[in-house]
């Protein structure tokens, strides 16, 4: 996970948070700037290119020699060696902005395959737009199309840095790339998704100074882009101050059957070991509907059994506690988000449930509240299809005649 963090310095802007990083790095689609900061973070042989200790951090970057062992390191999967990379990524964070324009032009100028020299300027460009967003933007604006979508995090992590400084300047600026055609899909769908990358991270900083500057970037999106468009806000946390202009700003500008999925993505970074305090201060200070504290409910109680599953298996005590919290903000959803996080619980994770573990339980739960909807929700959300015999017999026990038949159909 530490390697994560780390490709979260170049992919994204460097003051993000470990646990924002790894978020951002699962969503990056096996993005080469992922698999750049992977290779950085493992060692290859015991020959790091990157700088040794006692290395003088003045000596010239050999970019073919770091290249090549980024080749050798992606191939063979040596063990990490993350001090060096630690090392590597203050070196380039130490370099002056015209020190690091120098190494892009050298890199540049190298006779390399085009994977390579992607992977080699997007370790540079984040700590370049640390210094010098508008010249990072200026210069790589036309590399979104070839570049895919890591370019397009990384330079709408500038636009957001230049946001901060002058967002008049920056807006004008991304208005212009857009009425020349930059930022035009070419997909079938006819969505950009540089475009929507760009429009959340300006959204981001015009939230807090110009929450109406910021709905009206909103309403300039097709309707079936708005949400996606705000993709940013699943692993960016949303200041306390802000919360209640985010809100009204989703309630505003989204399609409302979109509304409360995006107001729900922040509570993932509410939940913490103490439980769901944070959750209940959100969702009393930006006066959530019915619909919002279910879906608010559902993902706090999924992140919550997420981040027990990381250093124990989940107990029926844990699952206590959460349907406790639950009942106060969604009583009647109370039993299918516990099938939910059941069924979550058996995938993934070196700590999770076997699946007949988690079926017992949603068994359990069912004895004693008689809904149905925490075993349909723990069948449809669970592998059932691979443990058809066990799913069959969760099946057998739903109430409901039209129900139960309609899952044992599916697991003929």
């Amino acid at each position: 996970m530490v390697a994560l963090a780390i490709a979260g310095g170049w992919i994204g802007t460097q003051r993000r948070s470990i646990s924002t990083l790894e978020q951002e790095s699962a969503l990056l689609e096996k993005s080469i700037a992922t698999r750049s900061i992977e290779a950085l973070g493992e060692s290859s042989q015991g020959k790091p290119a990157l700088p040794s200790k006692g290395s003088k951090t003045k000596d010239p970057i050999d970019w073919k020699k770091v290249a090549a062992q980024f080749a050798e390191m992606n191939q063979s999967g040596g063990m990490g060696d993350m001090r060096a990379a630690m090392r590597f990524q203050q070196r380039l964070q130490a370099m002056s902005r015209d020190e690091l324009v120098s190494a892009l032009d050298e890199i540049a100028a190298l006779d390399l395959p085009k994977d390579t020299r992607s992977m080699l300027e997007q370790m540079i460009i984040s700590p370049l737009a640390g210094k010098d967003p508008e010249y990072v933007l200026t210069r790589c604006i036309g590399s979104l199309d070839e570049k895919g979508g890591s370019m397009g995090w990384q330079l709408s992590a500038a636009l957001q840095e230049w946001a901060k400084k002058d967002p008049a300047k920056a807006t004008t600026w991304f208005d212009q790339q857009i009425a020349a055609g930059k930022l035009d899909s070419k997909s079938l769908d006819g969505k950009s998704r540089s475009r929507g990358q760009f429009e959340g991270a300006l959204i981001g900083i015009l939230l807090s100074s110009d929450p109406d500057a910021a709905g009206r970037r909103l309403d300039g999106l097709p309707e079936d882009q708005r949400a996606d468009s705000l993709g940013s806000f699943s692993y960016t946390p949303v200041k306390e101050a802000d919360q209640a202009a985010f809100a009204k700003m989703i309630r505003d500008h989204l399609p409302a059957g979109e509304q409360a999925e995006v107001v729900a993505r922040q509570v993932s970074h509410l939940v913490t070991q103490e439980g769901f305090t944070q959750v209940d201060e959100y969702l009393s200070r930006i006066n959530a509907t019915p619909r919002e504290r279910t879906a608010c409910a559902e993902e706090a109680a999924e992140s919550r059994i997420q981040q027990l599953g990381k250093s124990a298996k989940i107990t029926g005590k844990d699952l206590d506690r959460m349907r406790q919290w639950t009942a106060t903000q969604a009583p009647d959803a109370t039993d299918s988000i516990t099938g939910k996080a059941l069924a979550r619980a058996t995938q993934g994770g070196s700590h999770k449930l076997d699946y007949s573990e988690g079926a017992a339980l949603a068994v359990q739960y069912h004895q004693t509240s008689g809904n149905d909807d925490v075993l349909t929700s723990f069948l449809e959300h669970g592998n059932a299809h691979a443990n058809k015999e066990a799913a069959r017999a969760i099946a057998e026990k739903i109430s409901d005649p039209k129900r139960r038949q309609q899952f044992l159909k599916r697991f003929e």
